[in-house]
């Protein structure tokens, strides 16, 4: 499992190469689990919650699993706001979801 923390502002530019940065980490890496960890995000546009949208979707059809963690008040705004709490699961209130149970 590799986990990373965003800081800072995510907005076009920064969700740009956020997503360009994880395309190539998983097509190098052999990590099959990735946890965003978004507790220091200061900013979110609609741009950004589109493409942690897309990063959850897509990264696991390379064998990724992604989590959203640990939503920082600006990200669970945002997604409320544009009507994506609940498909980017966003409303846990900062906390980490349990692991999945082996099939």
């Amino acid at each position: 499992m590799l986990r990373l923390l965003l800081d800072g502002e995510l907005d076009a530019d920064t969700a740009a190469t956020l997503r360009d940065d994880l395309a190539v980490l998983s097509a190098r890496s052999t990590v099959a689990s990735l946890v965003l960890d978004l507790s220091g995000v200061t900013f979110c546009d609609l741009a950004s919650l589109y493409t942690l949208r897309g990063i959850c979707r897509t990264l696991p059809l390379a064998g990724v699993d992604v989590r959203l963690v640990e939503p920082s008040a600006a990200i669970r705004t945002a997604a409320r706001r544009a009507g994506l709490a609940t498909d980017l699961d966003v409303d846990r209130g900062g906390e980490e979801p349990p692991p999945a149970a082996p099939p």
